[in-house]
C-alpha cells in the first residue's frame, strides 16, 4: 500500500507493461448500447473515444481524447493515462479495476486538436461541448454510478460552472445534480503539462482527494 503521508504525484506512475485492452461497449439491445452506437463519429471517422458496458458502480469523466486515444479508442490510453493508474494505484485501484470496472468517458469524445500556436492539446470547444454533453448526461443516467471521479479543471467546470476551481473542489465529497446519489470526487489532470501540483498546498489536497477516492472505492468497489 502506498503511504500518502509521502506519495508525491508528479512520481507516481504506473511502471510495467502497459495493457491497452480493447473498449469495452454495452451488450446489444440495451439502452446504453443504442446510446454508444448513436454516437456520432469524429470528423476522421474514427468512433468517439469511451470504455464501458453499463454494469460499473464508478465512472470517470476527463475532459477530452488526445490522438494516442483516438488511435486506439481507448480512454487515457497513453502517457497520462499511466500517470492516473499511478494515482489511483494510490486509492486501491489496480490497472486491471480500472480498464474493466470502471465506466471511462469525457465531456468531449473526439480528438479537439493543438491550441493555435501550441505544442498543448486544446480543450473542447463550445460547440463540441454542446455536441457531446447530452451524450455524457445520457451516459450518467444509463450507468447510475456510485461513484463520480472528475478528472481535470475541464471536467470540474463542466460539472460546477465556469467560475469552479480546483482548489476549492479537490479533496472534498461533492454533488453533482447529473449524478444523483453518487459521491463525486475532483483530481487535477495527471498531464505532464499541468502545473497545479507545483505548490506544495496542493499536494496535500490532492493526498486527501487521494484518500477520499480510496475510502469512496474501498464501498464500491467490493
Amino acid at each position: 500500500m502506498i503511504d500518502l503521508a509521502t506519495a508525491s504525484p508528479k512520481r507516481l506512475r504506473y511502471a510495467g507493461d502497459w495493457p491497452t485492452p480493447a473498449p469495452r461497449r454495452a451488450p446489444p439491445g440495451t439502452p446504453l448500447r443504442a446510446l454508444q452506437d448513436t454516437m456520432p463519429s469524429c470528423d476522421d471517422g474514427s468512433p468517439p473515444v469511451l470504455s464501458g458496458d453499463g454494469t460499473e458502480r464508478a465512472m470517470l469523466v476527463g475532459q477530452a481524447p488526445g490522438w494516442r486515444e483516438i488511435e486506439t479508442g481507448l480512454p487515457f490510453a497513453w502517457d497520462a493515462g499511466k500517470r492516473l493508474v499511478g494515482w489511483l494505484a494510490a486509492a486501491g485501484i489496480g490497472v486491471d479495476d480500472f480498464r474493466d470496472r470502471w465506466y471511462v468517458t469525457s465531456v468531449g469524445k473526439c480528438y479537439p486538436g493543438r491550441a493555435s500556436g501550441s505544442s498543448v492539446d486544446r480543450p473542447p470547444s463550445r460547440d463540441e461541448i454542446a455536441r457531446w454533453s447530452p451524450f455524457l448526461r445520457e451516459e450518467l443516467r444509463l450507468v447510475h454510478p456510485r461513484l463520480v471521479l472528475l478528472v481535470g479543471g475541464f471536467a470540474h467546470r463542466f460539472a460546477f460552472g465556469p467560475n469552479a476551481r480546483l482548489d476549492e473542489l479537490v479533496g472534498r465529497e461533492l454533488a453533482w445534480e447529473a449524478a444523483p446519489g453518487a459521491s463525486v470526487l475532483c483530481l487535477p489532470h495527471p498531464s505532464g503539462a499541468s502545473t497545479w501540483l507545483n505548490d506544495p498546498a496542493r499536494v496535500e489536497l490532492w493526498r486527501r482527494g487521494i484518500g477520499l477516492l480510496r475510502d469512496r472505492w474501498a464501498g464500491v468497489g467490493a
